[in-house]
């Protein structure tokens, strides 16, 4: 025979039963009573024996900083089949760090940095590889709907350039290789200086942005040696009119909603 000292009451009701299911979560007695509405004997009569369980414990919720916001906007793209394209990783970025006035140039920079983009990459993978899924961060340049044949049609154009670039080289090197005569030690080195410099004149003056330095400044550079190597300096650009001192060295940060616009209002653009 069962001791009735440590038997529970059996529950009868919708609300009785309901006592002993939120005994069993953890819940104290006094909550179970304003839950349920069932009296204090009756609910210490049902949940006796019955041990108390343990609470859930509370889920640890992310702090919402710019990182854990642009890692979660990253990898809802990453996991998908086409992933995440270079620029829209690098707009999250910038919408999540927002952005500062440079008043040395008068410009808006992100303030997210290489760092940055590094580690929400980092972060993304791993969650990717917990989930155990795939994330994928898909470069700018190639075709995600095709991405062997725009790989190998690049590779292909990228051959054939690097080709014409040698065959120009080469036939610089033939008309204007440096101490063609000289038969020293020495030749040989001063004339793979000259053909590496050559390859890189070339490639930045036909590549637009391959080199730090501007096109137009490359070839006013160009002009102004010439000029003094033939001594005929009427070859020289000439100066230009703005000179460093007449630049400004700070842009004040447009005030409007418009900050473009502002800052060609505040250059004079707008009549």
């Amino acid at each position: 025979m069962k001791n009735s000292s440590t038997t529970p009451a059996t529950p009868s009701t919708p609300a009785e039963y309901k006592v002993i299911e939120l005994r069993r979560e953890g819940m104290i007695l006094a909550k179970i009573m304003d839950e349920t509405g069932v009296s204090e004997r009756r609910v210490r009569a049902l949940t006796k024996g019955i041990q108390k369980g343990k609470k859930p414990s509370a889920k640890i919720s992310k702090i919402p900083t710019a990182l854990t916001k642009a890692t979660d906007r990253a990898f809802e793209l990453a996991v998908t089949g086409h992933g995440i394209r270079d620029y829209e990783l690098r707009n999250i970025l910038h919408e999540e760090y927002g952005c500062s006035w440079d008043t040395s140039t008068g410009r808006y920079k992100s303030n997210y940095t290489d760092d940055t983009l590094y580690r929400v990459k980092q972060k993304v993978r791993q969650q990717a590889n917990n989930e155990n899924r795939t994330a994928i961060f898909t470069m700018d340049w190639i075709d995600e709907t095709a991405p062997r044949s725009s790989s190998e049609l690049l590779i292909s154009a990228a051959t054939d350039i690097q080709s014409r670039i040698n065959e120009w080289v080469n036939e610089y090197m033939t008309l204007h290789g440096t101490r063609q005569a000289d038969k020293d030690g020495s030749t040989e080195l001063a004339r793979k200086k000259q053909l590496y410099a050559v390859e890189q004149h070339l490639v930045k003056l036909a590549i637009k942005g391959y080199g730090n330095e501007p096109v137009e400044k490359l070839l006013e550079r160009t002009v102004n040696l010439v000029g003094k190597l033939e001594r005929n300096p009427d070859l020289a650009y000439a100066e230009s009119t703005e000179t460093k001192a007449d630049r400004p060295s700070y842009y004040p940060e447009p005030s409007g909603l418009d900050h473009f616009l502002d800052y060609a209002e505040s250059q004079g653009w707008l009549i």
